[in-house]
């Protein structure tokens, strides 16, 4: 008997631990969206977890189109309500259903917003979107009944998404070893979550001839909305009415819009009992000052200063259909933080070299930087290494160094490695896997922002200083 029990003592300490061994490496091989410029999903998912429960007054889902306009800092600024992003990229609607299910195992929101862009036909899996935005925003929701309701369901729509493959990430990124780098190994990194699911993008678009919608877009036939997205809309409108929240159905503006989409849009709402904003209209342009060349970071996405317009115009919409204004002292603290990540897209429309340097408190940067001719002897000065073929590298980190062994390194706090290299009218700097090339005479920077711990701002200089196109 006792040779039985330590026989079935050592299987289940030896199966505990190969448990543990594969949901550590499932850990270390899932792709983490910390430091992504555009769409940090691990961040928003770990900064909804971290709210206080039952703080949340509105709820936002949807696709990229939400998350770039859609500001929680912003609103509460505004209008002084509290709200939390939920989008992702290329977010299905049945993605956002089981999102807003899981917002309710937390939060008791009054009023829901769901960006409309995935209504219509995107792709032709069943979910209406790539498995990759899936598995970005289900990896990293909590296991409860509500992921794994999500999961059989993704698996009853493609049965090549098994649930294993969710228990185990392992089973669907084995082959991420050559991928790995610093941002791996830190599974549970500490991230600024101040944004609350909010991205600032800062390019401008520059698209002259988008034309809003006008009053004749009435006479349009409408489009037909995608089957399984308006199965779901339907649910998550029941989900609201049976928890007394308002629900918001919202298009941002998009150069794909049209009048057949709207009118499919407007009718659906209509035939539901929802409210429907489509900033797409000439009349919200107007009220706004919206100007797509300016307020666009491109065809499809706000920038900051776009955001900034669109939040403002929906925060006077959910006041106006009864969302209570709170004070909170949560938002009061995460002011001054937003605040300087938004500074950091005034960076992008400073035209010159001297400007730019100027404009920014370095110490908050690990600054990386290569150029060549006259406008990398302008920066000599500051601390760049001028290379045998005439270019100039550096690294800021406190201060300038020229110092060769600092063009090559890592900052494992970060998360982040780089490495600079200049060949005289061209050059390259390469952070966090990604390469920042140029291929002309003058300096190329880039900022990697200690608070947020990602690449904020990459700007190329010709030889004199002003600014030019990454891609001339």
């Amino acid at each position: 008997m006792k040779k039985y029990s330590s026989f079935l003592v050592r299987v289940m300490v030896l199966t505990g631990c190969v448990l543990i061994l594969t949901l550590s490496l499932s850990e270390l091989m899932r792709p983490k969206f910390y430091n992504d410029n555009y769409w940090p999903l691990d961040v928003t998912y770990q900064g909804f977890y971290s709210q206080k429960r039952d703080s949340v007054d509105v709820i936002f889902l949807g696709s990229s189109h939400a998350i770039s306009a859609f500001s929680p800092q912003e609103l509460y600024d505004s209008c002084g309500i509290r709200s939390f992003n939920l989008s992702s990229e290329e977010q299905s609607l049945v993605i956002s259903y089981y999102w807003l299910k899981e917002a309710l195992r937390f939060q008791k929101p009054s009023a829901v917003v769901i960006d409309t862009a995935v209504c219509f036909p995107y792709t032709e899996t069943p979910y209406n979107c790539n498995e990759p935005s899936i598995r970005k925003a289900l990896d990293p929701m909590r296991w409860s009944e509500v992921k794994l309701e999500a999961v059989n369901t993704i698996h009853a729509m493609d049965s090549k998404e098994s649930l294993a493959s969710y228990v185990f990430p392992i089973i669907r990124y084995h082959g991420r070893w050559n991928d790995l780098s610093l941002n791996d190994i830190h599974f549970w990194p500490k991230q600024r979550t101040d944004l609350r699911g909010y991205s600032i993008l800062s390019e401008d678009c520059g698209i002259k001839d988008f034309v809003p919608l006008s009053d004749t877009s009435a006479s349009a036939a409408p489009a037909e909305l995608h089957g399984v997205m308006r199965q779901y809309l339907s649910r998550m409108h029941s989900i609201c009415d049976k928890n007394g929240i308002q629900l918001l159905l919202v298009s941002t503006p998009y150069i794909e819009t049209s009048p057949e989409r709207h009118e499919a849009l407007k009718n659906y709402a209509q035939e539901e009992g929802l409210n429907f904003l489509d900033f797409n209209e000439a009349e919200w342009f107007e009220t706004m000052d919206f100007q797509f060349d300016k307020d666009m970071a491109d065809g499809g996405h706000a920038n900051c200063f776009g955001a900034a317009k669109l939040t403002d115009a929906i925060g006077k919409v959910l006041l106006a259909m009864g969302v209570e204004p709170k004070e909170d002292p949560a938002y009061e603290s995460t002011r001054a933080y937003v605040d300087r990540q938004t500074a950091n897209a005034n960076l992008y429309r400073l035209e010159t070299i001297g400007e730019y340097l100027a404009a920014f408190e370095r110490d908050r940067y690990l600054i990386f930087a290569e150029g060549s001719g006259a406008c990398g002897k302008m920066l000599e000065a500051a601390g760049l290494r001028q290379t045998d073929d005439g270019g100039f590298t550096a690294v800021y980190d406190g201060k300038w160094t020229g110092d060769p062994q600092k063009l090559s390194g890592s900052d494992f706090a970060l998360n982040v490695s780089w490495k600079l290299q200049c060949q005289g009218n061209s050059g390259k700097i390469t952070v966090y896997g990604k390469d920042y090339e140029r291929k002309h005479p003058g300096v190329e920077i880039v900022l990697l922002d200690r608070e947020k711990g990602y690449v904020m701002d990459h700007s190329c200089f010709d030889e004199s200083g002003k600014r030019i196109s990454e891609t001339d």
